[in-house]
């Protein structure tokens, strides 16, 4: 959106009203806005500006109130033209710092540690959807023998995911049997990304079905299972009590779109995975979300990086948020997190 839209003094009220709205959440009169104004003003001359805004679309009132409170369009013209971004707060930094410190490998700690700072410092609702793990490299397979009966298989991918899964075989396997086959399916399956895997697993070691261990059909029965790593592809949040709190959300209705918002979590899934491309900041606000039930809310959200795979952080507000503090907030998490997760 273009700056030339609006008059300067336009673009002074409208950012006035704003940054009064979102601190008080009472609709802006033109006698306290002229208090407040660098310039002199009067209240007849703000009166006549906020109509011209309100006539473009940029402000609205409550039938109750003189008063006039931003539109979604006023929010927008503000967050793309004229939002001053703050710096984060050197404790805040080091908040982080302390909390998460190094990855080492466990994931699930990391990023819930990251969603409790994030909506702790932000003082919304923190949101993280992991990254898909399907355009992950597989590194290697090991399999440690647990019992005569039992194998551990270990997946490992190159992003710093290892994962586990049991299998039972009907006949104990010599340990040189199992090397060489390990070593067969590695030379097949290593460097290819899991979803090639799933969708190719049978094909690339069909040959040797019939080996005489029996654990390459095995494999094979056992695909599905082996390379499923949905339970990595997750939303987790933190923070619900932070918007609750809010008085935009104080009536029964709002708070009952909240609770249905989150124990439906694949309404936010579906937002979330929406935002992953292209691989940027994102901010959305009131209605501009197709999702009707978060049409009062505004999401701000930015990737971040685990080795080849996106994932994506955010928060989830009130549409009077601090935008001048949140967005440099979730830009500084995602940017935080990826050096974190990247540096193992």
């Amino acid at each position: 959106m273009s700056v030339n839209v609006l008059t300067e003094r336009e673009q002074e009220i409208l950012e006035s009203v704003v940054q009064q709205f979102v601190l008080t959440g009472n609709p802006v009169g033109s006698r306290a806005l002229s208090k407040r104004q660098k310039k002199t003003l009067s209240p007849a001359s703000i009166r006549n500006v906020m109509a011209d805004l309100e006539e473009k679309g940029y402000l609205d009132h409550p039938h109750t109130s003189a008063g006039r409170r931003p539109t979604t369009k006023g929010y927008r013209h503000y967050v793309d033209n004229l939002v001053d971004l703050a710096e984060l707060l050197e404790e805040e930094k080091i908040l982080f710092k302390k909390n998460i410190g190094d990855f080492s490998g466990d994931l699930d700690f990391i990023l819930q540690k990251t969603l409790q700072i994030l909506a702790k410092v932000s003082n919304l609702l923190g949101i993280v959807l992991t990254p898909k793990f399907d355009d992950s490299i597989l590194e290697k397979i090991d399999i440690v023998r647990v019992s005569s009966e039992k194998l551990l298989v270990i997946l490992s991918i190159k992003d710093g995911i290892a994962k586990t899964i049991l299998l039972e075989v009907t006949h104990d396997l010599a340990d040189d049997l199992l090397k060489k086959v390990i070593q067969v399916i590695n030379e097949r399956l290593a460097g290819l990304k899991i979803l090639e895997i799933k969708n190719s697993f049978s094909d690339r070691l069909h040959d040797l079905v019939n080996e005489e261990s029996g654990l390459i059909r095995l494999f094979i029965d056992s695909a599905d299972k082996l390379f499923d790593f949905t339970r990595y592809s997750n939303l987790i949040y933190s923070g619900a009590s932070n918007i609750i709190n809010y008085p935009e959300f104080s009536d029964v209705n709002k708070i009952s779109t909240l609770i249905e918002l989150f124990e439906e979590k694949n309404i936010i899934i579906h937002l979330m995975e929406k935002r992953t491309m292209p691989p940027e900041l994102k901010i959305t606000i009131g209605d501009e979300n197709e999702e009707e039930l978060v049409q009062n809310c505004s999401i701000i959200t930015a990737p971040y990086k685990m080795g080849d795979v996106d994932g994506v952080l955010g928060v989830i507000g009130p549409t009077r948020m601090v935008y001048r503090r949140v967005i440099p907030i979730v830009d500084f998490t995602a940017k935080f997190v990826t050096t974190i997760l990247q540096s193992k």
